[in-house]
């Protein structure tokens, strides 16, 4: 029996109005009824999601930023949280520098040359006057770069600083490198909300779109794949399902947690 039902939120649970069915929400709240917790996995700034659980409240917990920070949302606080210390910030600034380096909080992705292409993202005026104001509450930097080259530069620099952060090279548009602490992480995040509910990752079902939940899936008790989902993800997952435009979250529900 699942006791955990983990979602992406973007391109999975939310269609492409950017919007929550009524019908799907209505079985989220049976699932939580049934003592099955509904967590879920999303790039959007804190604020955003706590508008989206305003008004008819569907979670219990969200995992920000690759799982630096884990929000229990019936009891309205942080869960885990593990932000990275201003030490090794100022440090990544002073070795970097040459780079377009984005500095994650909970609402705004902070670029200190140019302003990417992402939500909530600006520019940094004065980096003192911004570090000294976030010293507690950057969770992620990524390190962006305009070749693989520069990627390999960038790898190897970090390992000769022996800079004590977990990297993630990610490709996009560009190139990139994404620093969070050693003791976060998506799989590390769910098995914090499964310490919590007296359980194991063999007792959560999964649904995802993101690349990123690879090794997660591949890690929980059942594993589902979105049919808008990449090929790659598709082939570590145990089942694919519908499309976000489809309810595949809702589906899913009433074929594995709820008889109807």
């Amino acid at each position: 029996m699942f006791k955990i039902l983990i979602s992406d939120f973007e391109n999975a649970l939310i269609d492409t109005e950017e919007a929550i069915p009524l019908s799907t929400m209505l079985a989220i709240d049976k699932v939580r009824n049934n003592n099955i917790s509904f967590g879920i996995m999303t790039d959007l700034s804190f604020r955003t999601m706590i508008e989206y659980n305003k008004d008819f409240p569907f979670v219990d917990y969200i995992i920000f930023l690759d799982g630096a920070y884990i929000h229990d949302a019936k009891k309205n606080r942080a869960l885990f949280k593990k932000n990275i210390p201003i030490s090794l910030i100022k440090k990544i600034k002073k070795n970097f520098d040459l780079y377009n380096i984005c500095f994650y909080t909970l609402d705004f992705c902070n670029c200190t040359k140019k302003v990417i292409d992402k939500p909530n993202a600006r520019k940094i005026g004065d980096f003192k006057v911004f570090s000294d104001f976030h010293k507690d509450s950057i969770y992620k930097i990524e390190i962006h770069a305009k070749s693989k080259k520069e990627i390999d530069e960038i790898i190897f620099k970090i390992l000769e600083l022996k800079i004590n952060l977990k990297y993630y090279i990610k490709k996009n548009d560009d190139y990139f490198v994404e620093l969070i602490m050693n003791e976060c992480g998506r799989v590390q995040a769910v098995e914090k909300i499964c310490d919590i509910k007296k359980s194991c990752l063999d007792d959560v079902i999964m649904i995802s779109f993101s690349d990123d939940n690879i090794d997660l899936l591949k890690k929980v008790g059942h594993s589902i794949g979105m049919k808008n989902a990449s090929s790659k993800l598709k082939k570590v997952t145990k089942e694919v399902t519908c499309s976000n435009d489809e309810k595949a979250v809702e589906k899913i529900i009433y074929k594995y947690l709820i008889k109807e």
